[in-house]
């Protein structure tokens, strides 16, 4: 009986410490800053934007600095998104959320600037989520 209790201990020991939980990784160790880098690119009518348009470039030294496009509306122009990360493992998500009203009828590019400092691995994958739609899915690299 003893033996059965104790293989069952060692299980559960075993089942916690390999939880998803375990695969976050230390958000007090990694540093995270976003903004929106000012004013609107490219404004195009609602009936005219090509929402296939995208940017994307990252540097990853001590820091990995990723500057990436969402689409909003023209008015406001500035301070309009908020920006949510997770960090599983070697993966990144990004969560984009426009939080101004729509007041013109015209639509913009903005950029988004994205840092993380503090990250334990040289290779990430990196996704950004925006309007509930994968708009990146990218591999980065130091």
């Amino acid at each position: 009986m003893k033996k059965i209790f104790f293989f069952t201990i060692i299980l559960a020991i075993l089942f916690v410490s390999c939880s998803e939980n375990n695969l976050i990784d230390n958000k007090t160790d990694i540093e995270f800053k976003s903004y929106q880098i000012g004013g609107c690119n490219n404004s195009a009518s609602l009936e005219k934007i090509a929402f296939s348009d995208s940017c994307f470039d990252y540097t990853f030294n001590d820091t990995l600095k990723i500057n990436f496009c969402v689409y909003g509306n023209c008015c406001p122009d500035s301070n309009r998104f908020s920006v949510e990360q997770i960090i599983k493992s070697d993966t990144i998500y990004v969560t984009v959320t426009d939080t101004a009203a729509n007041l013109c009828k015209c639509i913009c590019n903005y950029k988004i600037h994205f840092e993380l400092t503090g990250l334990q691995k040289d290779q990430y994958v990196f996704y950004c989520n925006f309007n509930n739609i994968i708009t990146y899915s990218e591999i980065l690299e130091k």
